[in-house]
Formats: structure tokens, C-alpha cells, sequence
């Protein structure tokens, strides 16, 4: 369901990539008019301002959308697929980002594992793959996801605008900032931990614009960020649709 012919990757000082015309026009259409309802969304404040539907926030809410939504149905099932990971990291590899990850089988699992056994070798740890997405909004009245690196399990996230054209105005902001921290010596962050937005400076944003795909890849130093949005209608909401692959 996801087209990254268009992607191009900036890879300074991680690779992130942009991808327009993401979606299908119709389906996109569709998915814009099925966005949840805000009354299922929960409120999360500790690193941010933003409200999130996924199956950890609102796990109910989260699968009953899904099953009354037909195009959001089929959305997940995409997502959650193996094909969905192999293609997302043969498109990575094919724009000479090398994860040297792979989807692999419980079968195949079972069979290093026993092989390692029969040798007398230690069992090896081979990374398992899954996808997921989460729903989620915030106010353009100081909405914001103060600087991080994500989680150290996640291995490549994806986020989509749920965007009508000519919805979203410029000043209002929302975009993807990548952030360096003005302490050279605070670049290295694995593990996640989250900065101020005085502690950082700009490298880019990418702006938040209807169909398009920004893709980047955990790293030690993935920093971003939204700075806070500064519209003054509390009923306008930053939609997005936030994909992850992570590793366990």
C-alpha cells in the first residue's frame, strides 16, 4: 500500500527519508475520513503534548476503530505483514542502508538454535522483527514531542500526516525536526533519554504536508523533535499516523 519510488534520503547525521505521494489518492481520501474520533485518543504528557490510540493506549478503542473501518482493517493487516518488513528493508538497502536485519521464522529460529546446540555453541540471539502502528494527534495550541531518539527496540519509524489539502496552514508548524544538542558531549543517546527544546539546535524540518512518508532509522544519535505549535484554535489537531518496526 506504501509507495516510496519518490523517497529521497538526507543522511547527515542519520538517514531520513521523505517519500510524497505515499498513498493511493482514494484510499488516503478514506483513511482521512475514517480518522478515529478524538474521544478515543489518551492523553500523554510526560515527554510532550499529544493524545495517542494504539494498543497500548486505549487497547479496546484501538481494534474496535479497526474492525468498523474497512480501509483501516486492511491497513493493519498490510502493516503487520511479513511482506511489509522485508519490503521496507529491501527499500532501506536499496538506498545503501544495510540493517542486516531480516524477518526470520520461528521455524528458521528453531533450526539456528538447534544446530548451535548440537555444536555445544552459546544459543545465538536472532533479532525478531515485528510492525505495529498508533494513531495519534495534537493540539496546534503548544502540541509538541520534546527531543529523543526513540526507544532502543525500535528499529525504523515511519510517520504519515492524516491531512486534507489546504487544512493544515504553515505557521501553525508541526513538522519533523531533526535536533543536534548543543552539547557535543549529550549526541550519544542509545537508551532514549529526552532533552528541552534550549538544549538543542536545528538541523532541519520537514514539513507536515498531506500524503508524503517521512522514514528514518534508530540510531545512537536519531535526534528529533516537534517544537511547539503556536496555532490559537484548540479544535485544530496535528493527525498523524505513526508506523514502527522494532526489534526484540
Amino acid at each position: 500500500m506504501l509507495n516510496f519510488e519518490s523517497i529521497k534520503f538526507d543522511y547527515d547525521p542519520y538517514p531520513i527519508g521523505l517519500a510524497r505521494g505515499a498513498l493511493d489518492p482514494e484510499l488516503y481520501r478514506e483513511l482521512i475520513d475514517t480518522f478515529p474520533d478524538d474521544q478515543t485518543f489518551v492523553l500523554k504528557e510526560f515527554n510532550g503534548v499529544k493524545y495517542s490510540l494504539s494498543l497500548h493506549n486505549n487497547k479496546d478503542g484501538y481494534f474496535d476503530h479497526l474492525r468498523k473501518n474497512g480501509a483501516w482493517g486492511r491497513f493493519y493487516d498490510y502493516i503487520k505483514s511479513e511482506d511489509f518488513i522485508v519490503e521496507t528493508m529491501a527499500m532501506l538497502k536499496a538506498h545503501n542502508i544495510d540493517l542486516g536485519l531480516a524477518n526470520v521464522s520461528w521455524q528458521q529460529r528453531a533450526l539456528k538454535r538447534f544446530k548451535a546446540l548440537r555444536k555445544g555453541s552459546p544459543q545465538p540471539h536472532i533479532p525478531r522483527l515485528r510492525s505495529r502502528f498508533e494513531f495519534s494527534s495534537m493540539p496546534v495550541t503548544g502540541g509538541n514531542i520534546r527531543p529523543h531518539t526513540d526507544h532502543p527496540s525500535k528499529v525504523v519509524t515511519m510517520v504519515i500526516p492524516i491531512l486534507r489539502e489546504d487544512e493544515w496552514k504553515e505557521e501553525y508548524g508541526g513538522g519533523t525536526s531533526v535536533v543536534w544538542p548543543k552539547d557535543g558531549t549529550r549526541s550519544y543517546n542509545f537508551v532514549n533519554g529526552y532533552m528541552d527544546f534550549d538544549e538543542v539546535a536545528c538541523v532541519r524540518t520537514y514539513p507536515f504536508e498531506p500524503n508524503q512518508c517521512l522514514v528514518f532509522v534508530k540510531t545512537y544519535n536519531s535526534w528529533h523533535a516537534v517544537w511547539p505549535m503556536t496555532g490559537n484554535d484548540p479544535k485544530v489537531l496535528r493527525r498523524t499516523l505513526t508506523i514502527n518496526i522494532e526489534a526484540n
